[in-house]
């Protein structure tokens, strides 16, 4: 088996204030959170990591819009017309926002985060801001398609490629293990959006449950090499980390 290369695709940003990163943090320190997709792939085998956002929820969200994801995916020598897998880490608006680039793909998801996002509580404001309705209603639609392949804890997706539950940011989040010619890495997508909450061990605001967050911290740390083979799922510092390929484009070997 070939090893992997993760490239980490960033589309948008935004600022923000280290209070609405840090549980626990009231400094209202300036800071930039960047939003990401992640393609995993050895020539043989490719999977897309999260679909990110479109650019008129951009617009709705209020968010900074950077590049095209169709336009960035393309740079990495991927067609998204000819994806055949993309791993959802969780349901959030602005994970799960661009399915319509993938007419072919299997989608891979935890079945309990379809459960919940199709359950009593999203009736609540305090859930259901992160999402969006019609986000949903597609997954839905694919799953009646049979294009959605529900994962239950630990599940190999790709020879040298794993998807493991963590829940804690949502009921079902799931992050991505793929084994690189460096090391293991793992992309954490939401379960550690920067690396100080992984470093302080204090989770995002947003959040399920907050002891299924710390232990999801714990496991990304198991599983990948040392910090350098972790994306965070909006740690702006990640583009300086790892080894650029464009302004928007970096990659990890």
């Amino acid at each position: 088996m070939q090893p992997y290369k993760i490239y980490i695709l960033k589309y948008a940003r935004r600022d923000a204030h280290s209070s609405e990163i840090v549980m626990g943090d009231y400094h209202m320190s300036p800071t930039e959170l960047a939003y990401y997709m992640w393609v995993v792939t050895n020539g043989e085998h490719t999977a897309v990591v999260d679909m990110g956002f479109t650019a008129e929820m951009c617009r709705r969200r209020k968010r900074q819009w950077l590049k095209d994801p169709a336009h960035l995916l393309d740079s990495v020598g991927v067609n998204p017309k000819k994806v055949d897998h993309v791993i959802v880490s969780h349901l959030h608006w602005d994970h799960v926002g661009n399915y319509e680039l993938f007419p072919r793909a299997t989608y891979y998801l935890q079945e309990d985060e379809m459960q919940f996002w199709t359950g009593k509580y999203v009736k609540y404001p305090v859930f259901n801001q992160a999402i969006e309705v019609e986000d949903i209603c597609a997954m839905v639609r694919y799953n009646y398609d049979g294009r959605i392949q529900f994962t239950n804890g630990t599940q190999e997706i790709l020879p040298g490629l794993k998807v493991h539950r963590v829940g804690g940011h949502t009921k079902g989040i799931q992050i991505v293990e793929a084994v690189t010619a460096s090391g293991p890495a793992v992309v954490a997508s939401d379960a550690a959006h920067t690396y100080r909450n992984l470093g302080e061990m204090k989770p995002f605001p947003i959040l399920h449950d907050v002891p299924g967050t710390l232990d999801g911290f714990e496991t990304i740390q198991r599983l990948a090499k040392d910090e350098r083979h972790i994306l965070p799922g909006h740690d702006a510092d990640v583009m300086q980390r790892q080894k650029r390929v464009s302004d928007n484009v970096c990659v990890l070997e």
